[in-house]
């Protein structure tokens, strides 16, 4: 199932942030960039990356015991700027 989020922060530099998932501020999920699907219209030289403030759409993946990487997303998409 498919869930919804907003970008909080991203490292481009390191290649990872996290997204608020349902917009709550205590319920983060870790975001690495091999997870960000390509878009060729968005990532033209296919480096792809976030930016703070994106509406996003992702695969949630739950690793308990992972502390503050407990919950992943794959699979995301950028739904708006």
């Amino acid at each position: 199932m498919k869930r919804k989020g907003m970008v909080k922060c991203y490292k481009e530099e390191e290649g990872f942030g996290h997204i608020l998932l349902d917009g709550e501020d205590e319920n983060l999920v870790f975001v690495h960039f091999s997870h960000i699907l390509p878009n060729k219209g968005r990532f033209p030289n296919d480096f792809r990356y976030l930016k703070k403030g994106q509406t996003v759409i992702f695969d949630l993946v739950e690793n308990p015991g992972l502390g503050d990487q407990a919950k992943v997303a794959h699979n995301v998409q950028i739904i708006s700027d």
